[in-house]
């Protein structure tokens, strides 16, 4: 059972810094505040930090300007300095599985060990054709060097981890809908579904295949909305702002839309390509669907693309659907522009609802 009280969720982009604080109750969790700030660029680079004290003050500004005075967050990461990886072993008790992890996982990285953080989750049991127990792991693991890049801009606000956590693990809490009964989780029909979550943020895409409510396969893409504004900016000469314009469909040059329609093209075959990697190493071909977020979401045509190339419903996602809403610093007609973009934040500010 979760403690309870308020834990705060905390996704720092290439543009923006994200805050959810929720409160854990025994009834529902409980959204209680909510903030974000505008990075300028050079603070945070493909994920990862590229000025840590820029970045402490403007953590500082944004918990001084929401009133968050709570200090241990959950903080979400997703970069190239991130690998997720499956790993199958032996089935064996959880005393021995640690350390038989770390005796193996420098085959599975290709990171030297004394230079990475790793952790793991039993996502699978099965049988094999010998009758030999396994068990699926999924591995994560990131270059130290990175997490203390962040370490040090929050150590710097005054903030203290109290988990730090791949963003796609994050994203299945808060897009994934969950049923409650009295004091006890039910198993909703839609956590028995396969589906692949794609979260396509500023400067970065998280792509999570989740199968039974547990995430199976991740992978990040170092492309998100702020390709498509630079591509056609350069592409156009036009300014950023025609080219949101573009991007969002309120756009009728015809020349515009068909030269940002071949963009989305691409970006989907690479999704695409994720997914083939998916099904080539697990032989799982009963995805159901797929759930879309981020702020990068709201491409024009995204969706029906994705839904041509890859032949599955596509959904957009509501990432506040798992909490009630406390008196929030924003109008309905605000928390809904700005709902797609919280699916990683309010998921990390849920992350007790599974300790």
């Amino acid at each position: 059972m979760p403690k309870g009280g308020v834990t705060i969720g905390l996704d720092i982009s290439s543009d923006s810094i994200k805050v959810a604080a929720v409160n854990i109750t025994r009834a529902a969790p409980v959204l209680v505040n909510l903030g974000m700030v505008l990075l300028p660029e050079g603070v945070i680079k493909e994920g990862e930090v590229e000025d840590p004290a820029a970045l402490s003050g403007l953590l500082r500004d944004l918990m001084k300007q929401t009133g968050i005075r709570k200090k241990r967050v959950t903080l979400g990461i997703a970069n190239q300095k991130v690998i997720v990886r499956p790993m199958d072993l032996p089935y064996m008790p959880d005393e021995e599985l640690e350390s038989a992890v770390r005796y193996q996982v420098q085959e599975f990285i290709p990171i030297p060990i004394d230079e990475a953080v790793v952790d793991f989750e039993v996502v699978d049991e099965y049988m094999t054709g010998e009758e030999e127990r396994m068990q699926t792991i999924l591995l994560a693991a990131a270059h130290r060097d990175m997490i203390q890049a962040f370490l040090d801009a929050l150590s710097g606000a005054g903030l203290v981890p109290d988990a730090i956590e791949v963003k796609a693990f994050a994203m299945a809490r808060s897009l994934i809908k969950r049923e409650l009964t009295f004091l006890e989780e039910a198993e909703a029909p839609e956590q028995a579904q396969t589906a692949c979550l794609i979260n396509i943020g500023a400067g970065i895409t998280n792509i999570c295949v989740i199968k039974e409510g547990t995430p199976r396969f991740v992978r990040m893409l170092i492309r998100g909305g702020e390709y498509f504004t630079e591509v056609l900016t350069d592409a156009l000469n036009i300014s950023p702002v025609e080219a949101e314009d573009i991007k969002r469909g309120r756009s009728t040059d015809e020349q515009a839309n068909a030269f940002l329609e071949r963009e989305v093209r691409g970006f989907v075959g690479e999704i695409g390509r994720s997914l083939e990697y998916y099904v080539s190493q697990t032989q799982e071909r009963d995805l159901g669907r797929i759930i879309l977020s981020g702020s990068g979401s709201k491409i024009v045509n995204l969706p029906v693309e994705l839904n041509k190339s890859l032949d599955l419903p596509v959904e957009i996602g509501h990432p506040l659907q798992n909490v009630q809403l406390g008196r929030l610093p924003y109008t309905p007609e605000e928390l809904a522009e700005l709902e797609a973009s919280l699916a990683v934040c309010v998921g990390l500010a849920l992350r007790e609802l599974e300790e």
